[in-house]
């Protein structure tokens, strides 16, 4: 069978999770004797990205490998590039969104594409950045499409809704101008619609999407389970991974430690983002506190087999965070803020534990209790890997050729 994936950023072009799953679907695929390609975007001029090399220019459609899997990219021709998104002002950027809501060069790129490569199966990510008018395509050439959620972004563009600001004005200008109904409209009904969580279908239920869609609960794939070769210390290392955002909890969660007075609790910060001059400056005179910067995952693995708890404060509404898999898949337990689909995840002192989102009082009462029974964190490592067991890579691939054959049992509907 012969899958396309359509993913609006993929490696080494990265931002969060959703393209790195994107990435590991693909590879699952191809192990599994399926013939893949995937059509992704790319910066107007690049020359050299890791060890891919592109041809420069606005108009070329360029091909790559990752993985030995080909890789279509093209500059969808907007104002800027996606990534580039947090240069520009909101009226630059809301004038942006319309023209990728209409995107026809990108249309007309994809279609080319797939008139060349005459896929059974379309499997699509988010398409932020690519074009909204793809599932249109793709129903009009009668191929069966599979979309793939990450995040709530096909109801406000950010993708990001706060808890206790769900009627903020930025949501509610959205609705005004009928946003979710024309995402509704444009993404044309697709054949199956999978979601790591049970929340985010909730969600879009909510607001009338995927109405005629089969709906499956599919939770994220990990590469392998993993043992790291912890090292014992006197501290409790608590550790934050992912974007410096005040979306993501992350300054608060450094505002909340400082009220922390004992000195054998320590925080790492791992990550990059528009707020990390300010979670700096939060941090100042407290050396219990360090940051990493961006890791790759040879870096990453050392600093983690010092960690103790992985923490995932976000004040929005989550879907399945890639952070939380990756941490269980360690043998790491989670402390979460209990929102969006972050509890699907955790099974309190099993593999983890959540505190109700935005009340970092009771976090640091939580984390005070911890470090009073480190011994118990520990044992836990065996429970935190049995509980993504089966989101290795080679079961979710399975599961999900099951679904795209009609063959799997358990749906969403």
């Amino acid at each position: 069978m012969k899958i396309g994936i359509i993913s609006n950023v993929y490696p080494p072009f990265i931002r969060g999770g959703a393209e790195i799953i994107a990435a590991m679907q693909a590879q699952g695929l191809k192990s599994n004797w399926q013939h893949v390609f995937v059509i992704s975007s790319r910066p107007a001029k690049v020359k050299v990205i890791g060890a891919s090399i592109f041809t420069s220019g606005v108009w070329s459609t360029t091909i790559d490998t990752v993985d030995d899997i080909d890789v279509y990219r093209f500059n969808p021709n907007n104002i800027y590039y996606y990534l580039d998104d947090f240069k520009y002002p909101s009226f630059v950027r809301l004038f942006w969104h319309l023209l990728d809501t209409f995107n026809i060069f990108s249309y007309f790129k994809v279609k080319n594409i797939l008139f060349k490569e005459k896929p059974d199966v379309i499997i699509t990510h988010n398409l932020m950045g690519i074009g909204f008018l793809i599932p249109k395509l793709i129903k009009k050439l009668k191929i069966k499409h599979v979309h793939i959620l990450h995040d709530v972004q096909l109801i406000t563009p950010s993708g990001l809704i706060l808890k206790d600001k769900e009627e903020a004005t930025s949501h509610k200008f959205f609705k005004m101008i009928a946003y979710p109904k024309l995402m509704n409209y444009l993404m044309a009904t697709p054949d199956i619609v999978i979601s790591p969580s049970k929340f985010l279908f909730d969600f879009y239920k909510k607001n009338n999407f995927f109405v005629k869609s089969k709906k499956f609960v599919l939770p994220n794939p990990i590469k392998a389970l993993v043992k790291l070769n912890k090292q014992n210390n006197p501290n409790l290392h608590l550790v934050y991974l992912g974007q410096i955002n005040k979306a993501k909890g992350v300054l608060d969660l450094i505002e909340s430690f400082a009220k922390i007075k004992l000195p054998h609790i320590r925080l790492g910060i791992v990550g990059v983002g528009e707020d990390l001059s300010k979670a700096k400056r939060l941090s100042q005179g407290d050396n219990r506190i360090k940051f990493y910067g961006w890791l790759n995952h040879e870096k990453l693995g050392p600093l983690l087999s010092k960690a103790d708890i992985v923490v995932v404060p976000s004040l929005c509404y989550e879907n399945s965070p890639t952070v939380i898999y990756e941490a269980l898949s360690m043998g790491l337990p989670v402390l979460a803020a209990d929102i969006g689909g972050n509890s699907e995840l955790i099974k309190e002192g099993f593999n983890g534990w959540v505190f109700p989102a935005g009340q970092f009082e009771v976090l640091n009462k939580k984390i005070i209790s911890l470090y009073q029974q480190r011994e118990k964190i520990s044992s836990m490592a065996d429970n935190c890997r049995r509980s993504v067991s089966n989101c290795v890579l080679d079961n979710y691939t399975i599961n999900l050729l099951k679904i795209i054959n009609d063959e799997y049992q358990t749906d969403a509907q």
